[in-house]
């Protein structure tokens, strides 16, 4: 797989997408929220398996939030909540305590290089990784990939997170653009038998998305 530079974060450092065998496919990506580290260590595992294997296109962004993954808090360098920032129909300024938006849509760098990877590999479908709530929740026409992840990883299905999530990555390219994303919520804890099980629910699906 071919490593490439997407963009930089607020603070400068690189952020890197791993590419295999042209656009479309599977997108993969964790660590947008830098206090949920067992999303990237899945991240990197789904890269150590897909190095060792042929398929179809695949594009792996491990860590999205570097700032935050070094500090172990969930916001970017300048204290946003990058998965309230997206360009999405529901974005809003107003925002609880925590889930700062950013002052407009996209105004911090991150979101803008995963908004920018999202239109240059125009994937067929999505997981994005986080963790602590246990479960597969899914925006956009990913009933059935939800399913089959839920049947791999032994997770329950949530299709709602149970609060509401403006200017998310889901609502941005799941609802907006209709494109199957599905939000992989791992344990705040995940054992090793937990990452494998759910590092084999997405090599499935990426089987699946060529």
């Amino acid at each position: 797989m071919n490593a490439r530079v997407v963009g930089v974060s607020r603070s400068g450092v690189d952020l890197v997408a791993y590419e295999h065998a042209g656009v479309g496919g599977l997108l993969v990506f964790g660590a947008i929220h830098g206090d949920e580290p067992a999303s990237a260590r899945l991240c990197e595992r789904v890269l150590a398996a897909a190095r060792a294997s042929d398929g179809p296109p695949l594009t792996i962004a491990p860590i999205v939030n570097p700032d935050g993954l070094a500090r172990g808090t969930k916001d970017n360098a300048a204290g946003i909540d990058l998965n309230r920032n997206f360009p999405a129909r529901s974005w809003k300024r107003a925002h609880p305590p925590g889930y700062d938006p950013g002052p407009t849509p996209a105004s911090e760098p991150e979101t803008a290089a995963l908004v920018a990877l999202l239109t240059a590999r125009r994937p067929r479908a999505i997981i994005s990784v986080h963790q602590p709530f246990a479960c597969v929740n899914w925006d956009g026409p990913a009933d059935e990939i939800a399913r089959r992840m839920c049947e791999t990883t032994g997770l329950p299905a949530r299709p709602s997170i149970g609060y509401p999530t403006p200017g998310s990555f889901g609502a941005y390219a799941g609802v907006d653009q209709a494109i199957p994303t599905i939000t992989l919520e791992l344990a705040a804890t995940p054992d090793e038998d937990a990452l494998a099980r759910a590092t084999r629910a997405i090599l499935d699906e990426w089987v699946r998305a060529g």
